[in-house]
């Protein structure tokens, strides 16, 4: 997850560079198009982001008959009694946590009992699984950072406060709509490949 998601949100930080720059962030002039490049490579370095994340679901989540994965949800989860200590500023952050947590426990879930029934639909679901299971981690990272900041107070804790409370609300939902992806199978991707090799 360290790897593939960060280097993935590298691609997505740069390409957005160049969008902000508009046609000045497409030449070379600007400097930005070597950032993308330099972001770019890093998601094929070391295994591609594909391949970390059939190691993932191929052998991570397997790890200690699986009680590996799920003492992690259980750590994650247990930030809930402190969130909701902590009142009404933590309200929103405590929530979307909470959600996102459930709809991953159940994601990978799904792909354990799945993956061993048919590894293909693991592999198949792999890289969605990885995106959302990374933003579950980092969501629960940034609600520590959100715990922190409400005791430090004063405008260094606000600052980061507002961090955390923009990722929680506005990128952490994005595994909501990853359940799917994750969970469709690998039929429609294996017909697809016999069409086009019968195609060829």
């Amino acid at each position: 997850m360290a790897k593939a998601w960060c280097t993935d949100m590298g691609v997505e930080v740069t390409s957005l560079a160049i969008q902000i720059w508009g046609g000045m962030g497409f030449i070379e002039e600007s400097g930005v198009p070597q950032h993308y490049r330099d972001a770019r490579i890093t998601t094929i370095y070391e295994g591609t982001n594909g391949i970390q994340a059939m190691d993932l679901v191929g052998r991570k989540l397997g790890l200690r008959g699986g009680t590996a994965v799920l003492e992690l949800f259980d750590t994650m989860a247990a930030i809930d009694a402190e969130l909701a200590a902590g009142g009404s500023e933590l309200a929103e952050i405590r929530s979307a946590l909470a959600d996102a947590l459930a709809t991953v426990r159940t994601s990978v879930e799904w792909t354990m009992t799945n993956g061993l029934a048919d590894p293909r639909d693991a592999l198949a679901g792999a890289t969605p699984l990885l995106r959302m299971f990374s933003l579950a981690v980092a969501g629960w990272l940034m609600a520590r950072q959100a715990l922190a900041a409400v005791s430090i107070g004063g405008d260094e804790g606000a600052a980061k406060l507002s961090t955390a409370s923009f990722f929680c609300t506005q990128w952490l939902p994005q595994v909501h709509g990853l359940t799917a992806q994750v969970s469709a199978g690998a039929g429609a991707l294996m017909d697809l490949s016999a069409e086009q090799l019968a195609s060829h």
